[in-house]
């Protein structure tokens, strides 16, 4: 079997044994730390225990010594030998008084009358507490129990808790000696004895500053060692404990002779094994039953996941789910099937999008296998969606086609991916011109599996194109014949122009000698004037006609703004002032000048002024207003209050031989080519137009110059412009 290959049972058969063994071994294992704990627990309370009784007692000792030195104090016979300062009857009294205590309720007395350096001691001798009783002769007598160390008496020294009271004269309240009692710890074992008789303790022992001071033993053998080292066996009880006024650490050590802790560890040990093994026998066991309840259902599983696979793969219809006996395998079966089902309905869904799609879409795997063609594809080629799908480009057309699709392929392989470019496709229909795309399929992680192509057909779009630039080119050959046309007319027409204008200007002007009907000086009047509006309008067709041929050159230069539109102005201030309309300019520059064609300008300007008087009735308004913009651009505004243009009028405005319809407009002269030629020649300086208009309010045309044309003004006109008005 290889690895990583495992059957079901094999399965079933580890996670059984491993979930069995977590569960006991954690059981087991929570149970062992939670009755440690509850020993732990238990030890603490018992330690406080054998604290309390060690304290106690140690406090009972030194009560009934305090309170046998109290009543020695008071000693009538012995304060009478103090009095008479018999020093050897002191000294009687105090040995029957330290004979008559037992072993280890007296091991230290001895006094120190007042005011003198004797110390009548009976102890000493018994104890080696010489050293000691010296130096507690030369201080103060202790008011609480002290402990004592001495470094005389063995290898460990003599400790001793010792207490005194101060003898006093009843008859004059004055000390007349000071009495010394006390323990020794070395040789006392009073009160562990009666310790271990009041607890279930093996040993105890008195360490201070490390060192054991006294062990007893209900078998008579040391158990502790110096420096803290544990028994060899049993539990060792370790508890500070205070018993008199000290600096050093006093520690009780005692000893029990079961550990309840080991036996709980030994006894879990023991039972692992057999723990292990019962959960072995018991997983095997149940593997096998899960192995024979699971073994159909699995099987049902199995054979759904082939029909599914088959399916996949085209081989079958789309089967149908058979529920088992486990519910949590039909469970997942019932989702396997909703899984299948959503897949085949995203697929659908997928599959008519890509087929409602007016291009032909395709998508070939690594190999050059076809996984998607949708029915544009299959249309243009006459192909059938099961011969497609699967095959390859060999398969379904030929060599050298074949050959085109691959050159087509490798050249987006090269850096085009994404990119469309225009191919020629050979169809059973006929050669169609498409727009190809190219782009890769990638997954999840990122790495490639397909190739999508989408072939747009741009066929009928292409000839629509070819036919758009037919008749374009057309189109501007006939406006350049047309453009030519009026050119040459224009220029055939100037010159009689001309003529008739001189002539009938000599007429008018009675040149040649006074005419005596004065009828025909009024008609060679009228033909100057008609000759002289035709001629205007010749030139406006001229103009308009070389702007639109694009050979207009623009000579620029720095113009003085405010010196041209006053010039404008001062030529249509007679028309305006014929007709009743009030004229006005106002004009700003703030020392800059307009860069562009000076008679292109004053044309713009002329144009505008006449067509506002032309449109505004006798009592009106036209103002003339030029500024420089914080942003430097320069703006010129014609503003009339004059008859207006509604929408309609508005829209084609500047186009050329476009007028409005009222009778204003029809007894206006012109042909509507003023608005037209302003437009081209605005255009020509690379300026904005607005025009803004309604009916009754007027019009308000705006002209905006890039700030690239605004320069610093000429010497002259800048003077000009700060010379004071005369």
């Amino acid at each position: 079997m290889p690895f990583g290959n495992f059957r079901y049972a094999t399965i079933v058969a580890a996670a059984s044994f491993g979930a069995l063994l977590a569960i006991t071994t954690a059981i087991v294992w929570f149970g062992y730390l939670f009755a440690e704990k509850s020993f732990d627990a238990e030890f603490e309370r018992q330690d406080q225990h054998y604290k309390s009784i060690a304290e106690l007692h140690f406090a009972t000792e030194l009560g009934e010594l305090r309170t046998f030195l109290r009543a020695l104090s008071h000693n009538g016979e012995l304060l009478g030998a103090l009095k008479e300062d018999t020093h050897q009857r002191v000294e009687r009294i105090l040995s029957w008084a330290y004979f008559d205590r037992d072993n280890g309720q007296l091991d230290i007395l001895f006094i120190v009358p007042e005011g003198s350096d004797t110390i009548i001691d009976v102890s000493s001798a018994l104890h080696e507490t010489g050293p000691m009783v010296a130096t507690l002769a030369t201080e103060p007598v202790p008011t609480v129990p002290q402990l004592r160390y001495s470094e005389t008496g063995g290898q460990t020294g003599i400790y001793a808790l010792l207490d005194g009271f101060r003898i006093i004269d009843p008859g004059t309240g004055a000390v007349i000696a000071n009495l010394y009692g006390g323990l020794v710890l070395n040789d006392n074992p009073y009160v562990f004895r009666g310790l271990l008789g009041d607890t279930e303790l093996h040993a105890a022992a008195l360490s201070i500053d490390g060192d054991i001071v006294i062990e007893v033993s209900n078998d008579g053998k040391r158990h502790f060692e110096p420096g803290g080292a544990e028994p060899e066996r049993g539990r060792e009880i370790v508890l500070p404990i205070s018993i008199a006024e000290t600096r050093h650490p006093i520690t009780l050590r005692a000893l029990r002779e079961s550990n309840p802790v080991q036996e709980l560890r030994g006894t879990f040990f023991q039972l692992l094994p057999v723990l292990i093994g019962l959960i072995l026998v018991l997983s095997l066991a149940l593997s096998l039953f899960i192995k024979q309840v699971t073994k159909r259902s699995l099987s049902q599983l199995t054979d759904y996941a082939d029909a599914i696979g088959a399916a996949l793969e085209g081989k079958s219809n789309i089967p149908q789910f058979k529920p088992g006996r486990i519910r949590d395998f039909n469970s997942l079966g019932e989702a396997i099937e909703r899984v299948f089902d959503a897949f085949r309905a995203s697929e659908h869904r997928a599959t008519e999008v890509i087929d409602r799609a007016p291009s032909a879409i395709i998508a070939k795997d690594l190999d050059g296998r076809y996984l998607i063609a949708n029915k544009e594809f299959l249309s243009m080629f006459s192909l059938e969606r099961d011969q497609v799908i699967g095959a390859k480009d060999g398969d379904l057309f030929d060599p050298a086609f074949v050959t085109e699709i691959q050159a087509f392929e490798a050249s987006f392989g090269k850096g085009r991916t994404g990119r469309s470019r225009e191919v020629l496709v050979p169809t059973p229909y006929g050669e169609r011109a498409c727009l190809a795309a190219m782009f890769p399929l990638r997954s999840e992680a990122g790495e490639t599996y397909a190739h999508c192509t989408i072939l747009a057909d741009i066929t009928d779009r292409k000839k629509a194109e070819i036919a758009l630039r037919h008749a374009k080119e057309e189109a501007e050959f006939a406006n350049s014949a047309k453009t030519s046309f009026l050119a040459g007319v224009s220029h055939e027409l100037r010159t009689p122009l001309n003529a008739i204008i001189g002539f009938s200007e000599m007429i008018g002007g009675e040149v040649l000698g006074k005419i005596e009907n004065r009828n025909y000086v009024d008609y060679a009047k009228h033909i100057q004037s008609s000759g002289t509006h035709l001629l205007s309008l010749i030139g406006d067709v001229l103009d308009l006609s070389v702007i639109e041929s694009r050979k207009e050159t623009v000579h620029e230069e720095a113009l003085d703004i405010e010196d041209l539109g006053e010039s404008c102005i001062r030529m249509i201030r007679d028309q305006a002032t014929d007709a009743g309309i009030e004229l006005s300019s106002d004009i700003d520059m703030r020392g800059r000048a307009l860069k562009a064609d000076a008679r292109r300008i004053r044309q713009i300007l002329i144009n505008l002024l006449t067509n506002a008087v032309k449109f505004t009735s006798a009592g009106g308004h036209v103002s003339l207003t030029g500024q420089v913009q914080d942003d430097g651009r320069i703006r010129f505004i014609v503003t009339d209050d004059g008859i207006g243009m509604d929408e309609v009028t508005l829209a084609h405005a500047f186009e050329p031989f476009m007028q409005g319809n009222s009778s204003m407009v029809r007894k206006a002269e012109g042909a509507g080519l003023g608005l037209a030629l302003v437009k081209r020649l605005v255009e020509l300086h690379g300026a904005d137009l607005e025009c803004n208009s309604a009916p009754g309010a007027g019009t308000t045309i705006s002209i905006l110059f890039p700030a690239s044309r605004s320069v610093t003004a000429p010497p002259q006109a800048a003077e000009a412009e700060q010379a004071p008005a005369k």
